[in-house]
């Protein structure tokens, strides 16, 4: 497409009378930009950590949302890409892996969830997602958690959230530091010392980006980012698409869908090993405590969470759980779920702040902006 087309660039063109100087780029870890352009020049770098574990696999589908999308989103055409997925997902005889990073569904999304379920032999749908603890999107966060009774009963999800200091990530996470530091050549770079970066705090972040929740726990925090689906075992996609209203109607869209079954398997094997119990807090219905107090709080914050506004029932219908010492995972429907996990609370691990307050105000009072956060 030429860059007149572009009607952002289109503008700077004709406004410019003499092609733009674009300035030196400045970094603010130049060390760590110069280790990575030393090994994108490495020859054996590449041959080890691209070329030798590459996957030969079969079929091959790349699908993309056009620009059009933005101007014109009800177009047919402008919509390749969700409409594949949402045919893929639909076609699912026993079983859908989800991870998405936000756990927000769009209309369509809703209503293919649901006709999944409703079926007489449902496959099961196991979804990998951020917990409040490791996202830094806690505005989204808030839709997902205001409607845990709806993904868990009209859904049938079964619904992990990644724990802040997962040690499965840890090991993803020291494994590419390791292929970064494999390079043994001295680069010499930095900024002065004693020098700090004036922040400024806004309402959904911090200079402009989120920032996650202060938490009790310290350590090095880890949160997911990925967007994959395995479908029975057979093909698997792996692209941008996060189920939610703006990858619906707003952004435009991309991924890879692979018709391999070892490919799928080394999927479907990392979004297992994301929601084992060391990685990740299982969201559940509340153990009834009083049988009719249970049921007439479960009543209102059914009616509560139904509201455009004003969702401040404090009393959820689901939580998180945490697996005991000695038991074996369970889904949350074996009658011996409660007797091997216990309830860690709503957001465990996350601090008294002013984003777990906000967390609670947009459940309450934001839902009409659930199409844009």
């Amino acid at each position: 497409m030429p860059l007149t087309h572009l009607r952002d660039v289109n503008q700077r063109i004709l406004s410019d009378a003499s092609p733009p100087v674009w300035r030196r780029p400045h970094y603010r870890r130049p060390a760590r930009v110069a280790r990575v352009q030393q090994a994108a020049e490495d020859p054996q770098w590449l041959q080890a950590w691209l070329v030798d574990p590459t996957l030969r696999t079969g079929k091959v589908d790349y699908f993309s949302d056009l620009p059009a999308k933005t101007d014109d989103p009800e177009k047919k055409h402008a919509l390749e890409f969700t409409h594949r997925i949402m045919r893929m997902i639909s076609q699912a005889r026993h079983e859908v892996l989800l991870q998405t990073p936000y756990l927000v569904m769009s209309r369509s999304a809703q209503r293919l969830f649901k006709r999944l379920h409703r079926r007489k032999d449902p496959p099961q749908i196991i979804v990998s997602t951020n917990s409040l603890a490791s996202t830094d999107a806690f505005a989204v966060y808030a839709m997902s958690y205001k409607h845990r009774k709806r993904y868990l009963k009209t859904f049938g999800f079964q619904i992990h959230e990644l724990k802040p200091h997962a040690p499965g990530p840890a090991v993803d996470y020291r494994l590419a530091n390791l292929s970064a530091n494999s390079l043994t050549r001295k680069v010499t770079a930095g900024s002065p010392s004693g020098t700090r970066r004036k922040t400024t705090y806004h309402l959904f972040g911090s200079g402009g980006n989120n920032r996650p929740a202060p938490l009790l726990s310290g350590g090095r925090r880890f949160g997911l980012h990925a967007k994959s689906i395995v479908i029975d075992d057979r093909y698997a996609m792996v692209g941008s698409h996060n189920f939610d209203p703006r990858s619906d109607h707003y952004n435009t869209e991309a991924g890879v869908i692979v018709y391999d079954k070892r490919f799928a398997n080394e999927v479907r094997q990392s979004i297992l090993r994301d929601i084992q119990p060391q990685n990740a807090w299982v969201i559940a219905p509340r153990q009834p405590a009083i049988p009719v107090l249970t049921d007439i709080n479960q009543a209102i914050g059914t009616v509560s969470a139904h509201l455009p506004l004003f969702d401040l029932w404090p009393f959820r219908y689901a939580t998180s759980y945490e697996l005991k010492p000695g038991c074996q995972p369970l889904r949350a429907s074996n009658p011996k779920f409660y007797s091997c996990y216990r309830a860690v609370g709503d957001f465990p691990d996350v601090a008294l702040s002013p984003k777990l307050i906000i967390t609670r105000l947009i459940t309450a009072f934001g839902v009409g902006a659930k199409g844009i956060l």
